[in-house]
């Protein structure tokens, strides 16, 4: 079951909520938990029930570790060693399965059509495990008392978060929890996600799905052994450039949407990356999440940047290198972390000429902005055709005719679906439109304000969300249209991994 499919909209939301309220009733928020953590265990259940035995096991297992930890009694040297043992179990089991599977078949690409019927990997191993690991470092450093083992459950199976994050920090999660608002049936907070759900919805079913077929026509017809011409190739990359932008943008809308409904705050995910002045800019605004965890718990412990550029390279380059191989084995992903990882090294030391030139980093050029956010948007447009590519030679034919490299075959000859119009009306989007953080600023800027005070603080814009008629019924039109195409949707990108 998923985010995008009927069963969920229709059938599993509306009787979680609403039992979800009815709990809320009983005094305390002990049953409301318990029906969340349950309905959780039966969201993810549905995908395989044979596998939600290990997440169940993950979890006890890890909080296990973690009351260890917080024990007293236990020296540094051995707290550090339970430490050691609890990542390393976490990481074994994420590599055994991600990379070997249940029966050890070899792995499939992730976008072909078809997977082995005996090959099953865990749907959110990767991030419900990097959850886990943050916890168990920050009870080792001392940063969280005692947690209750029901309140630890829902931490990382509430359903919203656990097949794609974002990836919630102890800090982020477990105070909410104790607030007495929590649990709380609020009408402006049930109208703010219901808007977020259905725009998420509409980005997904409507736009990336929408713009898939394009991607998909020039990138198959490359597996099956085409040649494409400069057009073709530049339809499918920027076509798959947009899918999984409003794929994963659509995601984010939703998890946060429905955290919102349950009276949950989950943070922001996704801060239209496409708009980055540089490739430094895009990773702070891509997967914010999993891009701080890399830092955080990699890329810092490593020494970060604070043993020199040279060193700072290799730190770099290694975090972008480990992020590729996050995503699977092939060597087409290899090589998109590795070339980000060069990319991201060339645009620190462009940074670091420019301040020794007397140049401010603060200011800012008109020309120069729109320059930069080109040439951003275009090399991680042409990196993501060794990202969606099936294999490293079908990517490096891409990627050849993208430059002209090819001898172009005759006009129609591939048969390659290519709409011009649709594209640039997508990119204008994300170039221009405000996202859903700016739409939605009283529920992602600081706590939750009244909506006379959110105006007066902010200076409320035409496209700012307020929860009235208008925006009731643009809403409901984007959840009518985005159901009306739920037969012909695809399963969102980053599932896979």
């Amino acid at each position: 079951m998923s985010f995008n499919s009927y069963s969920f909209l229709l059938l599993f939301l509306p009787s979680t909520l609403l039992f979800f309220y009815l709990a809320s009733q009983i005094k305390g928020n002990r049953w409301s938990t318990v029906w969340l953590v349950g309905a959780s265990l039966v969201f993810y259940g549905l995908w395989d029930w044979t596998l939600t035995c290990l997440l169940i096991g993950s979890v006890l297992t890890n909080y296990s570790l973690g009351m260890s930890l917080n024990s007293d009694r236990i020296k540094e040297g051995r707290s550090k060693k339970i430490l050691c043992f609890g990542i390393i179990c976490n990481l074994g089991v994420l590599v055994f399965f991600k990379y070997f599977g249940v029966y050890g078949i070899t792995q499939t690409q992730v976008f072909s059509s078809v997977l082995e019927s005996n090959f099953v990997i865990p749907i959110a191993l990767s991030f419900f495990t990097f959850q886990q690991i943050i916890y168990l470092i920050e009870v080792w450093r001392g940063g969280l008392g005692e947690i209750k083992l029901l309140n630890y459950f829902l931490y990382i199976t509430f359903f919203p978060q656990l097949l794609n994050g974002p990836i919630i920090r102890p800090n982020e999660f477990f105070p909410q929890l104790q607030d007495k608002k929590f649990f709380k049936v609020k009408a402006d907070q049930l109208a703010a996600g219901l808007t977020l759900i259905s725009c998420g919805l509409f980005k997904k079913v409507v736009l990336a799905d929408g713009i898939a077929r394009y991607a998909n026509s020039a990138f198959d017809a490359v597996a099956q052994g085409a040649v494409l011409s400069l057009e073709e190739a530049w339809s499918g990359v920027l076509s798959f450039t947009l899918q999984i932008y409003f794929d994963f943008s659509g995601y984010s809308d939703i998890a946060i949407g429905l955290g919102c409904i349950f009276g949950l705050r989950l943070p922001a995910n996704f801060e239209s990356p496409y708009k980055a002045s540089s490739l430094i800019d895009f990773w702070h605004r891509w997967h914010m999440t999993l891009s701080r965890f890399f830092r955080d718990y990699i890329y810092i412990p490593l020494g970060g940047n604070r043993n020199g550029a040279l060193k700072r390279s290799g730190n770099i380059f290694m975090i972008m290198l480990v992020g590729g191989i996050w995503h699977g084995t092939g060597a087409s992903f290899i090589v998109w972390g590795g070339a980000h990882g060069i990319c991201l090294m060339i645009n620190h030391f462009w940074r670091e000429l420019r301040v020794s030139l007397g140049q401010s980093l603060g200011s800012k050029n008109i020309l120069s902005e729109i320059l930069n956010r080109i040439i951003t948007f275009l090399t991680v447009a042409v990196l993501w055709a060794l990202f969606r590519a099936e294999s490293l030679n079908v990517a490096v034919s891409i990627i050849q005719s993208l430059f002209g490299f090819h001898t172009s075959p005759d006009v129609d000859f591939n048969n390659i679906k290519i709409s011009e119009d649709r594209l640039w009306f997508l990119i204008l989007i994300v170039w221009f439109a405000p996202n859903m953080k700016e739409i939605m600023s009283k529920y992602f800027e600081g706590e939750n304000v009244g909506v006379a005070q959110h105006n007066s603080v902010i200076g409320r814009r035409w496209y700012h969300w307020y929860p009235n008629t208008w925006w009731a019924a643009f809403t409901s039109i984007l959840f009518i249209m985005s159901l009306l195409e739920l037969a012909q949707t695809e399963r969102f990108i980053y599932f896979q991994f």
